[in-house]
């Protein structure tokens, strides 16, 4: 099952006098790491809420924020304070009235009272807001991932495309090279001159086993099927990605260089430039 590393989700929950919102964005990363935002006095979560996480991104920079307020706050508490503030500035004899952009002050304002003592209890309120923003956050990124996923599978067919013209190509580098050298002799000798006989065929025999690049088509081949079983697979499948395409830069760079002189290293460059498109898709795959 393929997940794109970079998603957002937001988490609600009630209890305990608190209302708790905890929202969870992620990036790219090689590893998996957490950087978290919670109110003052409660880092002692930080562990629990970084270890529930774990279960659901396996790699990924991830940016937790958790906020918190009483459950009677927000336009209702604002309300209140506004009234005691009116009724200030009248006891005090205070020129002017308090207008609407005061009001709006107080809306967005978040008593000190909003983060009280860490209980148990209030870890249930942060833990279920966080559950609601992971399931949130993965659902996106495996939408996500089913778009890079169809990408993959189209950036592969286009390479075993390229693959299977190589290997049509690979058993006709011999007469080709032995048609050349003979063009070169021909070219070389003085006239009447003749070779030994059977030293044409003997450097045509060598030269075939030089430039023999079965081994190394097969392994193509198998890195294909195996990346076409991390794609179809349940679990993350981004760091084997990245390692079979370095094994496939390895594998069609020795075919470059045994085929040097015939049609062979144009479609190796051309493999290799889409290899490097695929490669870069995979860096945003968990």
């Amino acid at each position: 099952m393929v997940k794109s590393m970079t998603g957002f989700g937001r988490g609600s929950a009630a209890g305990s006098g608190l209302a708790v919102t905890v929202e969870l964005s992620t990036v790219n990363r090689k590893q998996f790491d957490a950087t978290v935002w919670l109110p003052r006095g409660w880092l002692g979560f930080e562990p629990r809420l970084v270890g529930m996480l774990r279960e659901g991104i396996a790699r990924g920079a991830v940016k937790v924020q958790v906020t918190a307020r009483p459950e009677a706050g927000g336009a209702l508490g604002a309300e209140a304070r506004f009234r005691e503030l009116c009724a200030a500035a009248k006891r005090l004899g205070l020129r002017g009235e308090p207008t609407v952009s005061d009001w709006l002050t107080l809306c967005a304002a978040e008593p000190e009272e909003a983060a009280p003592e860490p209980t148990e209890a209030l870890w249930g309120v942060v833990e279920a807001a966080a559950r609601e923003a992971l399931a949130r956050l993965v659902g996106m990124r495996l939408l996500e991932g089913e778009r890079i996923a169809a990408d993959l599978r189209e950036r592969l067919g286009r390479l075993r495309a390229l693959h299977g013209e190589i290997a049509a190509l690979a058993p006709g580098l011999p007469a080709l090279w032995g048609e050349a050298l003979r063009r070169r002799l021909a070219e070389l000798l003085p006239a009447g001159m003749a070779l030994e006989q059977g030293a044409l065929e003997r450097e045509v025999a060598l030269f075939a086993d030089r430039c023999d690049i079965s081994e190394e088509l097969t392994r193509i081949g198998a890195h294909f099927a195996h990346a076409e079983q991390l794609l179809a697979g349940e679990g993350p499948c981004g760091r084997s990605l990245d390692f079979l395409c370095q094994e496939l830069f390895r594998e069609i760079n020795t075919t470059g260089s045994k085929c040097a002189g015939s049609a062979i290293p144009r479609l190796v460059i051309a493999f290799k430039t889409l290899l490097e498109t695929f490669r870069e898709q995979v860096q945003n795959v968990e």
